[in-house]
């Protein structure tokens, strides 16, 4: 299967997704709002980080599956930080709505309601099988995160609907708070991942692969020696730089020629590859380099 077309796919499942878990999220917003319910509420913004991520990350691979020679790279960055952004949004409106919300009164979230929460985990975990299997085909990394970040999803669902029935059945008022600081704390844990790759992505950082830098630098043998390589982020997807020594010898046409046939081997090492640049130097200046630091 073609890079292009895995992101393409990759981009569709992740529009459904999104889409399924923002129309869920409505009516759990709704209801909530309806019985003033803090715990269903909470469930319905945890539902909206959810579904931004997923539509941003879903353009981010669409566009990526489009892309064109004459494409600004670069403004792959753009996509971190519209995540960051917009992740940040939701966590203070929800760090507020927490703050503000008055104490807990003596009446529990309708026990009907455990019910909508029991098939919000059940449609996750679905999500959750989905996405595991879309990364068996698909290979890509961004899919595997999501199957993990789904499988909690569906955990705290569990919790939530079981502090519904205790606060019914048995009068433990207490158990909806519990699960709602739970959510919170789980929102909190994951805003923080989100901003430390979002930043990774905004300023390019380097990307360690110890494995892709190997065929990266296996790809580069015909052009010459590889002086060095490095791999950075550019949003979540990978730009490719690479430095190389090319013999005296090799002619102007041989060298656009090998070094065209290069950049297209490593764009195709990993789908999330979004720009390869190969620079290269005379490889007699190699040497002279390597005299110099050995007199030193």
């Amino acid at each position: 299967m073609r890079p292009s077309t895995r992101l393409w796919l990759a981009s569709l499942y992740l529009f459904i997704m999104g889409t399924v878990s923002l129309s869920y999220t409505f009516v759990e917003l709704l209801l909530g709002w309806m019985y003033q319910s803090l715990l269903v509420i909470s469930d319905a913004f945890h539902g909206f980080m959810d579904a931004a991520v997923a539509y941003i990350a879903g353009f981010g691979l669409y566009y990526a599956s489009r892309r064109g020679k004459s494409f600004p790279w670069d403004l792959y960055r753009l996509e971190s930080l519209l995540t960051l952004l917009l992740v940040l949004a939701v966590v203070i409106l929800y760090t507020y709505m927490v703050a503000t919300s008055p104490a807990p009164s003596a009446e529990p979230t309708p026990l009907w309601m455990a019910l909508l929460l029991l098939a919000g985990g059940v449609m996750t975990y679905l999500i959750y099988l989905w996405e595991r299997h879309n990364y068996k085909v698909l290979r890509l990394e961004i899919l595997k995160a999501d199957a993990a970040h789904a499988k909690v999803d569906s955990i705290l669902s569990g919790v939530s609907t079981v502090a519904v029935v205790l606060s019914n059945l048995l009068h433990v008022t207490i158990a909806e708070t519990i699960a709602v600081f739970a959510i919170y704390a789980y929102v909190i844990f994951e805003f923080s991942k989100l901003a430390k790759e979002a930043t990774y992505g905004i300023l390019g950082a380097i990307y360690k692969d110890t494995e892709l830098e190997g065929k990266i630098r296996d790809s580069l043998i015909e052009l010459g020696v590889p002086i060095d390589v490095k791999i950075r982020r550019a949003g979540s997807f990978l730009v490719v730089h690479a430095l190389v020594g090319v013999s005296p010898e090799m002619t102007v046409g041989r060298l656009h020629s090998v070094r065209t046939r290069a950049i297209k081997t490593i764009s195709k090492l990993h789908p999330l590859i979004v720009h390869v640049d190969i620079k290269v130097v005379p490889r007699r200046k190699i040497f002279k380099r390597a005299e110099r630091g050995g007199r030193a």
